[in-house]
């Protein structure tokens, strides 16, 4: 499907974190009409209020407040059955994800588009079965963003993202028009920047990103550090280690095959990354529910399918969550 110049989508993006904001901000710079949803009528008020400063390799980019159409994602549902959107971008963590699902089902037999952003694994399972019409989308994004002031957020360098189905979902859709749509965003995506290509093996992508996160950012959170910090110490090391092989055994009763040296694409990306605070380190920091269960707890219920013991994940998700339970906002 070739993308003429000057065509224009409706994007919805679904989560006005950095990450939303960036991507958001950035397609709507480059002539699409974006329309942000929020968690409450409160977000989206500051938004029209303040307007949006990106800044991307020292140059701002600056969306004026009266350009932003920003809505709770309550209003999600009757706005769609008036004015019906190209994309959703869901860039909401997982914990929100059943609060979103609640929110849009009486959309359950609509065609949405919708890529997903998520970490971990699981949701897109849960996506399809609410709306069993939709394409359902995996995003793997090393694009990273840091909210500096109320309207302004910074892009952490330029990073990659991939688009693609999964497997598991692919035989309920048409394969052929599944592409068509995907290679769609990935122009525009493109168009407004960013990295972005298509992938036919996008599960390797979700599993190697769910290895990393696994080994990295629960230890993050643990230790109140960031990414790079992790290498200082040969005992973060040795546990990071154990974390790995307690995921590669996994892995392998699977048959997933990840491909290069998995080991040191984890110290890559501590190194790369190494100023970065992870997503699940800044939840802890600000009271907030983590993303572990779906990350660390995803690897113990894969592990148990295959009666395996991955004792290392295990402690770590007790652990957080035992964080957690303390002023939880």
């Amino acid at each position: 499907m070739n993308l003429k110049a000057g065509m224009k989508m409706i994007i919805d993006i679904v989560g006005a974190g950095s990450l939303g904001l960036l991507f958001g901000g950035k397609l709507q710079a480059a002539g699409q009409r974006v329309r942000f949803w929020t968690r409450t009528s409160e977000q989206a008020n500051q938004l029209k209020k303040n307007g949006i400063i990106m800044i991307d390799n020292l140059c701002e980019i600056h969306i004026k407040p009266d350009e932003i159409d920003a809505r709770p994602t309550t209003e999600l549902t009757d706005t769609w059955n008036k004015a019906p959107g190209d994309w959703i971008l869901l860039t909401i963590k997982q914990t929100h994800m059943k609060e979103f699902i609640d929110q849009i089902n009486t959309l359950n037999n609509r065609h949405l588009k919708i890529a997903c952003f998520q970490n971990g694994i699981g949701h897109l399972e849960k996506l399809k079965e609410a709306l069993p019409y939709s394409l359902i989308y995996s995003a793997i994004t090393t694009e990273g963003a840091k909210r500096t002031q109320e309207a302004q957020v910074q892009r952490a360098g330029s990073g990659e993202t991939s688009l693609g189905i999964s497997e598991t979902l692919a035989v309920t859709t048409d394969g052929e028009n599944c592409e068509e749509q995907i290679i769609a965003l990935a122009k525009v995506m493109q168009q407004a920047g960013f990295d972005c290509t298509v992938s036919n093996e996008i599960d390797k992508l979700v599993y190697r990103k769910l290895l990393i996160n696994g080994v990295i950012n629960p230890l993050t959170a643990l230790w109140r550090i960031p990414n790079g910090e992790l290498l200082n110490k040969k005992e973060r090391v040795r546990v990071m280690r154990q974390l790995y092989d307690e995921t590669l055994t996994v892995y392998k009763a699977m048959g997933i095959q990840l491909e290069g040296d998995s080991w040191e694409q984890v110290i890559g990306v501590c190194r790369d990354t190494a100023s970065n605070t992870s997503s699940m380190l800044a939840d802890v920091l600000h009271k907030r529910t983590t993303e572990v269960e779906s990350i660390n707890g995803s690897m113990i219920r894969m592990a148990q399918q295959f009666n395996l013991e991955v004792p290392t994940h295990e402690v770590i998700l007790h652990l957080i969550q035992g964080m957690q339970s303390e002023g939880v906002s």
